[in-house]
């Protein structure tokens, strides 16, 4: 495994591990902020965020791509 598969194994244990902390994030923004993170989102208009919600929606989307495709191959 080299150098860069490390790091992305680290990232997305520690991802992994910090779900149900996303999850408490996003339940505390309210339906209307919900609805309005989403629309921004799917509208590529990620520098309309701020900050805190830059990682989280960083977080969700790696989250989301390892549920869809899985870990990493690793080499043998």
């Amino acid at each position: 495994m080299n150098d860069l598969d490390r790091k992305v194994q680290k990232m997305l244990a520690h991802i992994d591990q910090h779900r149900s902390t996303m999850r408490e994030a996003l339940l505390e923004l309210d339906p209307h902020a919900r609805g309005e993170l989403v629309r921004t989102c799917a509208a590529g208009r990620m520098e309309d965020l701020d900050e805190r919600l830059q990682v989280l929606v960083g977080n969700l989307a790696v989250a989301a791509i390892f549920d869809l495709c899985g870990p990493p191959e690793q080499e043998q």
